[in-house]
Order: C-alpha cells, then structure tokens, then sequence
C-alpha cells in the first residue's frame, strides 16, 4: 500500500528471488534477521537462555505451518486413497528416524503397501524396474544430500511422481518434486557434525497424516479422542 505496487508485482518479486511466495520470502527474511541477531548477541556478550532456543523452535514450526497449503494436501491424499505403493528413502544419520516415523505413521492408518528402504543399491534397482504406479517420498534437511538428489533424478526420469519434505530455501530436492511441503529450520552443526533440528519435519509428517484422517476418514481421530488437525 505505501509503495502502490499490486500483489501480483509483489509475488512475481519473490519467485524472481526463488521464493514460492510472499508468505515464503517474509519468514525466510525473519529467519535471517533472526540468525543474524543471534550473532550479535554473541558477540556482544549477552547470556544464552532456553527460552531463546524454545522461542527459535517455535517459530519455525509457525512458520512451517503457514507454508502447507491444502492443495498439496489433497495432492498428497490422492496417493493415499489409491492404495498405491509408497517408498521411502531413508538416508543415513538422524533423517532416517523421520522417514521411519512417517512409515509407521501410514501403517499406523491402515496402509499396507508402505516400504522403508535403506540400501542405495536396492533403492535404484526398484526405481528403474518401477511396477506399478507408486509414490516415492525424499526427506532431506538441506535439499542438496548427493544421494537423495542422485535417486530423485532416477524416479524424474522413469516418470515416478516425488513427494518431498525439504527446507523453505530454494534447493534441488524441492526442483523434483511434484508434491513439496516445505519446513523452516535453521542449519546447525555440533563439533562438525550436522545437527540441525528435525522438529519441523515431523510436524510437516504429522500434519499429513492427521488432516487426511480428519478429511477423509474422521471416524479415527473422533473415536479415539485425538486433538483436531490443523483446519485450513
């Protein structure tokens, strides 16, 4: 309104830049300014409380939330209506545990036909002797894991559709999907090992699975007590 620009001139603005959106470029903004304040408080002296991490953690979920949209929702529903076969990419180091989390979740649905796969061997072999239509479903924390980009190639150019849950920054894994939740997270390491926090991840797996419960199968979540799903 101060600038007398329209919102399409804003939103083509952000896409330039290799944001999805407005709402994508303001918390990626936020998240730098954020980062950048934290640096200053270190060297500046000030004290390190939890409340800050708590703070930090916090809104990065908000923020992830803000970018699901229901489209992508009822993208991802449709794969899991059709009973078709899903894969998961499990990677080394603390990704695998939010792929495990998201198979046992499916299970945990009724979905049968939900597989976990390890091996990078075996992984390439079953996407280049795809069946039947499937779905395959990458985590990746940074969105540039070699691996995860190596087998996202692959399914892209055997025709297999990709979900992927990847970070708000614009990245790879993101470019191959055709369904893609991104997550808010800030990228840290801890005596030279990745430890970035997964938080986000598992509240983008859990949103998943407890809207499509509650869109297309509410007896689930009402029988059992459950706290609602996130409306849109």
């Amino acid at each position: 309104e101060r600038t007398a620009y329209s919102p399409a001139t804003i939103l083509r603005f952000c896409k330039k830049l290799g944001y999805s959106g407005f709402a994508e470029f303001k918390y990626a903004l936020r998240a730098e300014l954020r980062e950048k304040d934290g640096e200053v408080s270190t060297r500046s002296g000030r004290e390190f409380t939890s409340g800050m991490m708590i703070d930090s953690l916090s809104s990065n979920v908000q923020a992830t939330f803000k970018l699901i949209q229901e489209e992508q929702l009822n993208q991802a529903f449709q794969y899991l209506d059709s009973g078709c076969p899903i894969y998961l990419w499990s990677p080394d180091g603390l990704t695998s545990v939010a792929s495990e989390y998201f198979e046992k979740l499916l299970l945990s649905i009724g979905r049968q036909e939900d597989y976990l796969i390890e091996s990078v061997k075996m992984f390439e072999h079953i996407l280049r002797n795809w069946p039947q239509k499937s779905l395959l479903i990458l985590i990746s924390t940074s969105g540039e894991h070699p691996t995860t980009i190596r087998l996202g190639k692959i399914a892209k150019v055997n025709g297999i559709p990709i979900l992927a849950i990847s970070p708000y920054t614009s990245n790879e894994v993101a470019d191959l999907a055709d369904i893609n939740f991104r997550f808010f997270t800030d990228q840290r390491e801890n005596l030279g090992a990745e430890f970035t926090s997964r938080l986000p991840i598992f509240f983008v797996i859990n949103t998943i699975v407890q809207c499509y419960l509650r869109c297309r199968r509410p007896e689930y979540g009402d029988a059992k007590g459950e706290p609602d799903a996130p409306s849109f």
